[in-house]
């Protein structure tokens, strides 16, 4: 680290300097100090303004402020923050459980079935005949 060193009268400059910056800054202190005052006299003694209770000037605008309606329904859209949903009565009801059905149980059927043969089958005789041409 590098040091700096000065002579006696560049030391007595910077010491006059300072002191002369920390007098300033002291009598810029003093008068902050009375300016605060002097407000602080001023808004006790000061009467508040009274507000304007007159008409606005102006064009009167348009839109007119719509009057909130109290909610009697089911609607479209959104439902109004100021109106809440009724809370809904609590009615209590014995339910009874329905008995259990028992489930009948399905019957496999084959997945080929077979053609019966008639008991009694009736056999045709064959025909004989010859056919003549014309």
């Amino acid at each position: 680290m590098k040091t700096v060193k000065f002579n006696e009268e560049e030391v007595e400059l910077l010491v006059a300097l300072y002191e002369d910056e920390l007098k300033e800054a002291g009598s810029y202190i003093e008068k902050l100090k009375q300016t605060l005052t002097k407000l602080k006299v001023q808004a006790e003694t000061a009467e508040p303004e009274p507000g304007k209770t007159g008409k606005k000037r102006g064009r009167k605008s348009k839109v007119q402020p719509r009057e909130l309606k109290p909610y009697t329904g089911k609607k479209r859209g959104r439902k109004p923050k100021i109106q809440e949903a009724p809370m809904p009565e609590v009615i209590k009801a014995v339910v009874k459980k329905a008995p259990k059905k028992k489930k009948a149980r399905k019957t496999r059927k084959p997945l080929v079935t077979l053609a019966k043969a008639p008991k009694n089958p009736i056999i045709e005789k064959p025909i004989t005949e010859e056919i003549k041409p014309v």
